[in-house]
């Protein structure tokens, strides 16, 4: 029988929610031949570099070769991603500073937003460092029963009550995977999008293994830490940062569409919505915005994230992130058995070509990769209804190869 529109889109939804979180370690998602495994170096600028100005207001954009990059490889791009990689909507190329490539694609512009999916965790995980910064939150090594008290049920696993905010970073909580495809349970997603109470659901679990012992990419344990800084902060997450994250960067967010998902899958009307908006961060049915993805902001706002952590998380003079928390977030934490490298905290560490590289990653192509070797920070975002994860290997096939000094 023939499948309906509910349950074609169902299925749809299901597969962006489930494959997007869980997307980056299977093997359709690891890139070319060229990327090695991380040494364990990679890790932000342990000190700021000069600077002569700051992207606050906007990127200035270079000629590639006055920041040390070939135009004619950069300019090969322009031919070479829509008849190879026809997936990619935008790619941006950062050196030194400045812009010194930007496309877009599939009549995508600069003023429109982008579904991150994943990428999302990079930027709560910032969020988590800022609220150390402020003491909001007192230490990694605080637990879930510490934090998320009201939310636990009473028949909650012990040891899930002793899970620690690091442990939750470095995937490493003990909470099954998203993705049955990489070890982890089939529909589990589905099952918290569907319910009535997304933190409550996931408390209620029971651990598949012990805290600390094994890698598990989780984004119900992302979601946890976004419920966390809302709890600690006393604001909502977005609130949160649009204060202490997207106001120092630049990133305009005050109209961000923040819609409630009471319905799984949301209905068309927010579906079109959620794609006309610039700016978006979902939230689930008790306010809190999805720590594992869907945060939606334009490319070149994407760019100043990994902008922030490669200059060690300082922005214009102010220490935005705290440098140790960065350098950490940046270092392996723990080893996933599949995907691109080792794992910091909601970090993935490679190898670009011998250089050492971190990058925020989501499902169908969304990438902020910053390689601080070469002073050097790329964007590119995908249609991932494609279902294309291959984009990340322009990196270094193409866009490394272009520095000249």
């Amino acid at each position: 029988m023939t499948a309906g529109p509910t349950a074609m889109t169902r299925r749809r939804w299901t597969r962006l929610l489930v494959v997007g979180l869980g997307c980056v370690l299977a093997a359709a998602c690891t890139t070319g031949s060229d990327r090695q495994e991380a040494t364990g170096t990679s890790q932000a600028s342990a000190g700021p570099t000069r600077r002569d100005y700051w992207p606050t207001a906007g990127w200035r954009t270079a000629a590639p070769d006055q920041q040390g990059m070939d135009a004619a490889v950069l300019d090969d791009l322009d031919t070479l991603v829509p008849a190879t990689y026809p997936q990619v909507r935008s790619l941006l190329v950062v050196r030194h500073g400045y812009l010194v490539y930007e496309r877009y694609w599939q009549g995508v512009d600069a003023s429109d937003g982008h579904n991150s999916f994943s990428v999302t965790k990079s930027v709560v995980s910032a969020l988590v460092g800022i609220a150390l910064r402020d003491r909001h939150l007192q230490g990694l090594d605080q637990t879930v029963e510490e934090l998320l008290a009201d939310h636990l049920p009473a028949d909650a696993d012990p040891r899930l009550r002793r899970v620690t905010v690091e442990q939750l970073l470095t995937m490493t909580s003990g909470l099954a995977g998203d993705d049955s495809l990489v070890g982890g349970l089939d529909g589990i997603s589905d099952r918290m999008a569907e319910s009535r109470d997304w933190v409550r659901h996931i408390l209620s679990r029971r651990l598949e293994t012990t805290p600390g012992a094994e890698f598990a990419y989780s984004s119900a344990g992302s979601h946890l830490l976004s419920a966390m800084v809302a709890d600690a902060t006393g604001r909502s997450t977005l609130a949160f940062a649009r204060a202490e994250l997207f106001g120092p960067l630049g990133v305009a967010a005050d109209d961000a569409l923040e819609q409630e998902i009471r319905d799984w899958p949301p209905t068309r009307a927010k579906r079109e919505a959620y794609e006309q908006a610039p700016v978006a961060w979902p939230r689930d049915p008790q306010g809190y915005h999805f720590g594992g993805a869907f945060l939606k902001l334009p490319a070149r706002e994407l760019a100043k994230l990994g902008y922030l952590y490669l200059n060690g998380g300082r922005w214009d003079g102010a220490q935005v992130v705290p440098a140790d928390y960065v350098a950490a977030s940046t270092r392996p934490q723990s080893d996933p058995s599949q995907g691109p490298g080792g794992y910091g905290y909601q970090w993935w560490l490679t190898n670009e070509t011998g250089r050492d590289s971190f990058r925020a990653e989501g499902f169908g192509g969304q990438l902020i990769q910053v390689i601080p070797e070469l002073d050097l920070v790329v964007v590119i975002t995908s249609d991932a209804g494609q279902g294309r994860g291959d984009a990340a290997d322009l990196v270094g096939a193409v866009i490394v190869s272009a520095v000249t000094g």
